[in-house]
């Protein structure tokens, strides 16, 4: 049990408190529940109605959304919080966002959970808990490593990392490229494609825009100020897929319109098309003809096909027979 008396200014800050964890739109107090509350926080004496009523009125003159509502037959008022700093659906968006990007860990996503949680009240919190479930990446240094990048970006700076590449399946980690050399890059975006954080960069070695996956990167730290300024074409950016390198062209493709809505979200909705028939569409775009864009186009199997230029419809039927041919084989490797 409590032995130091509240301080009227601590009162304060209680009932505050005590609004925010056990009210909300459904969930009302009463001066009496208020007086309950704050007397398992501290010793009270003498408090008032009155006091309590003073204390709900300063709290709402300094911009803490708490009504009182309407009571008839003598019942006790009830309060409560109206707003908060989030709607509860901003709240869940949150939780479901952390939920499903694999680059957060599963124990810092629980954390994460936790905080978000105590923004709002105690029963409504019991209602966020994650529902997406994702493969989670182990907890290591990404986050070290973003706030790294993030700081080189503002700064203009050079950072330097060692970067890992193949799968040992005998030690079940990366191996380091070049063996463990540093790479000097200086940052110029961040992005997150598919769950996964990417750095888009100049190697300061050839002077060249790459990208890297951040949880591939180990060692991350400044090297120093950069010279000159990096700039990455807005195309590479737009046109990137799956984060493949290739080269940008135009190129002509036909969906069935049950995709195309998968297709506007790639592109945008400023794409050029047009309706061939009741069924399908013809959509012209500027992209990165690479690995990455001819498997982001396999998932669509017949819905889907290369019209223009001739010479990427046929590497494109290429890499299909290719697969094909994997599952023709008589026997299966063990």
């Amino acid at each position: 049990m409590p032995t130091e008396k509240l301080s009227n200014r601590d009162r304060l800050l209680a009932v505050r408190d005590i609004f925010e964890k056990y009210s909300d739109e459904e969930e009302t107090l009463t001066l009496e529940d208020l007086s309950i509350a704050l007397s398992k926080r501290g010793l009270i004496e003498k408090l008032s109605r009155k006091s309590l009523k003073d204390d709900i009125e300063a709290l709402a003159k300094s911009g803490f959304d708490v009504v009182k509502e309407e009571t008839k037959n003598g019942l006790a008022t009830p309060y409560h919080l109206v707003s908060r700093r989030f709607e509860h659906h901003q709240l869940r968006l949150l939780v479901d966002a952390i939920a499903s990007a694999k680059f957060i860990s599963e124990s810092e996503t629980q954390a994460l959970v936790r905080t978000i949680q105590s923004l709002t009240s105690e029963r409504l919190a019991k209602t966020l808990n994650p529902v997406i479930h994702t493969v989670k990446k182990p907890k290591g240094v990404i986050p070290f490593s973003i706030d790294t990048i993030q700081k080189a970006i503002t700064e203009q700076e050079i950072i330097s990392f060692q970067y890992q590449g193949k799968f040992n399946e005998r030690t079940r980690k990366f191996e380091l490229r070049r063996d463990g050399d540093f790479y000097l890059v200086t940052p110029a975006h961040l992005i997150v494609d598919n769950g996964n954080y990417y750095l888009i960069g100049r190697d300061e070695r050839v002077q060249q825009i790459r990208t890297y996956r951040v949880d591939r990167i180990v060692q991350c730290s400044v090297f120093e100020p950069a010279e000159t300024p990096v700039e990455v074409d807005p195309s590479y950016l737009s046109n990137m897929f799956n984060m493949y390198g290739g080269e940008d062209e135009q190129l002509t493709l036909k969906f069935h319109e049950s995709v195309m809505p998968t297709v506007v979200d790639r592109f945008g909705t400023d794409i050029r098309c047009r309706r061939i028939d009741e069924e399908w569409f013809e959509v012209k775009v500027s992209a990165l003809f690479s690995e990455g864009f001819m498997i982001w186009l396999i998932q669509f199997a017949h819905q889907a096909e290369i019209i223009e230029p001739s010479e990427r419809r046929e590497a494109f039927k290429e890499k299909v027979l290719q697969l094909a041919r994997i599952y023709q084989e008589s026997s299966v490797v063990n």
